[in-house]
C-alpha cells in the first residue's frame, strides 16, 4: 500500500499541486492505511463501498463535517488514480456521498469602512509599502494566501492591470485583472521596497519572488508568514485579527453586493464549480430587513398629513369665499 501511496503523490507532484495539498493528502492516506490494518484489511483490492461508509462513519465521530469531506475527497482521488492505472478493477469511492455541509459565509465581513482603515494605515518606510501592496493585492483580485505566496516579478503586470497565477488549487492557472489602486501599490512597492532590498549585498542569489522580508538578505516570503503580516496589521488597526481568506471573502462578497455577474467571480476566484461560488449570493439578515423596510407597502413611513388651513387660508383658495363669515 505504501508503494501505491508514493505513486500517486508522485502524479499529483508532476502535475504541480502545492506542497501544502501534498502533505495533507500524505497524512489523509496515512491515517486511511491505519484504518484499515486495525480493519484486517492488508489490500487495497479489498477495500469496498461499505469499507469507505464505514471510514465516513468513523471520521464523523472525531472530525468536523469539512475535516471529513476532505479525508473522503483524497480518497476518491487516490482511487481513482488506482482505478485509471489498473491497480484495482474497481473504484470503491464510486456512489458515496459526502457528508453534507452547510456552507457558511464568516460572520465579520471586513465592511467598506473597515477595509478603507486598514487599506489607508500603512505608511511610507519600506516594509509598510510592502504590506500595503500585499493588502491591496489581497483586495483587489481575491487571491489565495499560497497563491499570494508564490508570485513572482513576471506575474505581475503593472501597465495592463493582471495578475498571473500560477499553480492555483487543484493545479489551475488564471489570469487575474486588478486595480488601479492595487498597481500604485505594487508600482510602489517595487520601485521603493523591493529594488531598495535586491540592491544590498545579500547573502543568497537573485530571486524573482514578489515578496521579499526588509530583513537582510531578504528572503522571499514565505505561506505561513503572509498570514501573519495581514494579521498583526489587523489587530493593530482594527483591534481584531483578519485573515488572508477573510480579505478573500470580503472581496467576493463586497462584488457580489455591488452587481457583479456571479459567474464572473467565480472566474476570478478560480473556483472549479459555480456552486463553490454560490454562497455569495445569499444576503445577511440585516440586508434583507432594510431592504423589506424600504420596499414594502406597509413597512414605508407614512407621510405626515398637511397642516389644517385656518380659516383665512381656507378664504383665500379658489372658491373659498363660501368659508366666510356672512
Amino acid at each position: 500500500m505504501k508503494t501505491r501511496k508514493d505513486a500517486y503523490l508522485q502524479m499529483l507532484r508532476v502535475r504541480h499541486y502545492s506542497p501544502g495539498t501534498l502533505k495533507s493528502r500524505a497524512m489523509f492516506l496515512r491515517l486511511f492505511f491505519a484504518h484499515l490494518q486495525t480493519s484486517g484489511v492488508d489490500d487495497l483490492r479489498a477495500v469496498s463501498r461499505q469499507t469507505i461508509e464505514n471510514y465516513q462513519r468513523e471520521l464523523l465521530r472525531h472530525y468536523s463535517v469539512n475535516t471529513t469531506r476532505q479525508h473522503i475527497g483524497t480518497l476518491r482521488s487516490f482511487f481513482a488514480h488506482l482505478e485509471n492505472t489498473d491497480a484495482i478493477l474497481l473504484d470503491p469511492t464510486a456512489g458515496v456521498p459526502l457528508a453534507k455541509q452547510e456552507r457558511r459565509l464568516p460572520k465579520h465581513i471586513l465592511k467598506p469602512s473597515e477595509v478603507r482603515k486598514l487599506l489607508s494605515a500603512p505608511d511610507a518606510t519600506p516594509k509598510s509599502l510592502r504590506n500595503k501592496a500585499m493588502l491591496e493585492l489581497l483586495y483587489s483580485s481575491g487571491i489565495r494566501r499560497a497563491e499570494m505566496a508564490r508570485l513572482t516579478v513576471q506575474d505581475v503586470d503593472i501597465k495592463n492591470g493582471f495578475v498571473r497565477i500560477t499553480r492555483g488549487k487543484g493545479a489551475r492557472d488564471r489570469v487575474v485583472p486588478i486595480g488601479q489602486s492595487a498597481c500604485d501599490a505594487l508600482g510602489d512597492y517595487l520601485k521603493n521596497a523591493r529594488n531598495v532590498w535586491m540592491k544590498v549585498r545579500r547573502v543568497k542569489t537573485w530571486t524573482d519572488a514578489l515578496w521579499l522580508s526588509p530583513i537582510q538578505p531578504h528572503l522571499p516570503v514565505q505561506t505561513e508568514a503572509i498570514g501573519l503580516i495581514v494579521n498583526l496589521h489587523a489587530k493593530r488597526v482594527l483591534g481584531r485579527n483578519v485573515s488572508p481568506h477573510l480579505w478573500r471573502h470580503t472581496f467576493a462578497t463586497h462584488l457580489v453586493s455591488n452587481g457583479a455577474n456571479i459567474v464572473y467571480v467565480q472566474r476570478l476566484l478560480g473556483h472549479k464549480s459555480l456552486k463553490t461560488t454560490d454562497i455569495y449570493t445569499r444576503v445577511t439578515m440585516s440586508d434583507l430587513k432594510k431592504t423589506l423596510a424600504r420596499t414594502h407597502p406597509r413597512n414605508r413611513r407614512a407621510a405626515a398629513p398637511p397642516p389644517a388651513l385656518t380659516r383665512t387660508e381656507a378664504a383665500q383658495m379658489p372658491g373659498g369665499n363660501r368659508w366666510q363669515k356672512t
